[in-house]
């Protein structure tokens, strides 16, 4: 079953009956059953989307797997089938809804049908076997809802991949269109349902350029919108090439600035070196001037003691030298 982004890429079965499509878990990291938690939401999801757009009373799911989109919609109160060509996806399919499914073909549809779905099938099949299986399916029922991948041809399994509008022109030979006012976009943006409807020319084409024209006119717009996004994105880079080169060139001065500034601070770091040795070597001549500072004042006070001894020897001489003098005058006389 094709999902659109954030959903799984294929679930169907048609042409693929070794098993491969349930140990692949079809691109989820989690088995293709009804156990699994998120298959079960899914599948839910699916059923209860469907019933309300189609609100169908029988439904047959062609390319049905293990049968879970049948169990979902039985869960939904409709009373759904299944049939696939994978013998392995019948054996594996859950208790519930093991008698509502069966080995059978696309191109061989028995009984009618209010709604048949088929997902992720017709571009397994070959191009012919493909339009037998539109004709099997146009005759048992009156509404199909086909989806089917246009864009993945990696997977050679998927040997008729096709654009919506070519399903949509085989459709419409056989008298089914497009409902245009139902967006099946919860299960693929190319889902498609088509319905058998007699209509004249100026009806279909009213109906679908009423589809068509407003999303031709959003497309417009949204392009318009990416060009003046592509515009502006545009001016953004060349702004940005001008500051690149802006940049560029006040990193180059920074650069000359730094080396610069590494110059000048190994030149204050060898001068500081140089302050320091003057000042170990101030701190040192200070020292040793005061050493001789206090040398000198020892040698001074020596001195002044010697020379008060020399004044008091010299006095004391001097004065018994004259009393003798005036002894002699004396004698004299």
């Amino acid at each position: 079953m094709s999902a659109p982004s954030g959903q799984p890429t294929s679930v169907g079965t048609e042409a693929r009956d070794d098993g491969t499509y349930r140990r692949s878990h079809c691109g989820v990291e989690q088995p293709y059953d009804w156990g699994s938690p998120y298959w079960r939401t899914f599948f839910t999801m699916v059923a209860e989307r469907i019933r309300a757009v189609t609100n169908p009373s029988a439904v047959l799911d062609v390319g049905c797997a293990g049968g879970l989109l049948v169990q979902a919609l039985c869960e939904q109160g409709v009373a759904a089938y299944g049939i696939d060509t994978s013998q392995h996806a019948i054996d594996t399919a859950h208790p519930d809804v093991a008698s509502r499914i069966s080995i059978g073909s696309a191109e061989e549809i028995a009984g009618t049908w209010d709604l048949i779905t088929c997902i992720d099938v017709l571009e397994y099949m070959a191009p012919s076997s493909a339009e037998q299986a539109i004709d099997s399916m146009c005759a048992a029922s009156d509404r199909i809802l086909v989806s089917s991948t246009p864009s993945d041809f990696a997977d050679p399994t998927r040997v008729n991949v096709r654009q919506p509008a070519a399903w949509a022109a085989s459709f419409a030979e056989r008298g089914f269109f497009r409902r245009t006012d139902v967006d099946l976009s919860f299960l693929a943006p190319w889902a498609v349902l088509f319905e058998r409807a007699d209509v004249n020319m100026r009806d279909l084409v009213y109906r679908y350029e009423q589809y068509a024209s407003p999303m031709r006119a959003e497309a417009l717009r949204k392009r318009d919108a990416l060009l003046d996004a592509h515009r502006k994105i545009s001016e953004l880079e060349g702004a940005g090439s001008q500051s690149a080169a802006r940049s560029s060139e006040l990193q180059s001065r920074l650069n000359d600035l730094e080396s610069r500034l590494d110059e000048a601070t190994a030149v204050n770091l060898e001068l500081r070196h140089k302050l320091l040795t003057s000042r170990d070597h101030a701190i040192g001549a200070e020292a040793e001037a005061a050493q001789w500072r206090r040398r000198h004042e020892q040698d001074t006070a020596v001195l002044g003691h010697f020379y008060t001894a020399y004044r008091a020897a010299t006095w004391l001489l001097g004065k018994r030298t004259v009393h003798r003098l005036y002894k002699l005058l004396g004698r004299h006389r």
